[in-house]
């Protein structure tokens, strides 16, 4: 009899686990669905706009810079490749064509380490706050660092998951702008 009982226990509990698990999976229903077009943040489709701050409070939104090619790059403080890309970023920013904007997007939620950090480090490139994390979901995001090229025309010329380097930016920019040397 001891055995039955267990059994119906295991039963109840894992029975309450699946729904607990499954109470987290549920979609809410969005009022503005018919309003909003589908998003499909890959090569060959146009980039989701946003609006986000950059580290002086300043908004800035990706359509501002419809007419140049603009490198996006979400990365995180806790992110050793991330961190590790960041001097390619700044080499490459510094040295840029004047039709190509980068903006690096970050994805901590905490942006007086992240201000000190670019401050330390001496960057100067435009660092965005998705503190929201609204961004990284309309980019479908899997994981940090991953960068898009953006072309003029607002479509998505690239998109790489993983460490990119100075070269790799280079390459995007030559491949997407149709020049030589991009820098």
């Amino acid at each position: 009899m001891p055995s039955k009982k267990k059994k119906a226990l295991l039963f109840l509990v894992l029975a309450f686990l699946t729904v607990f698990s499954l109470a987290g999976c549920q979609t809410l229903k969005d009022e503005n669905a018919d309003t909003k077009t589908e998003t499909n943040p890959y090569e060959g489709y146009p980039a989701p706009d946003f609006e986000l701050k950059d580290l002086s409070g300043k908004t800035v939104r990706l359509s501002d810079f419809r007419g140049k090619t603009v490198v996006l790059n979400f990365w995180s403080l806790n992110c050793s490749f991330c961190l590790a890309e960041m001097p390619d970023f700044e080499e490459f920013y510094r040295s840029k064509p004047e039709n190509v904007e980068v903006l690096l997007i970050n994805l901590d939620r905490n942006a007086d380490k992240v201000q000190t950090y670019i401050e330390n480090k001496g960057y100067t490139f435009k660092v965005l706050l998705d503190e929201k994390a609204e961004t990284v979901r309309s980019y479908l995001i899997r994981g940090v660092p991953t960068t898009f090229l953006v072309g003029e025309d607002g479509v998505i010329k690239s998109r790489v998951e993983g460490q990119v380097t100075r070269e790799v930016l280079d390459s995007m920019v030559q491949s997407a702008c149709g020049t030589e040397n991009p820098s």
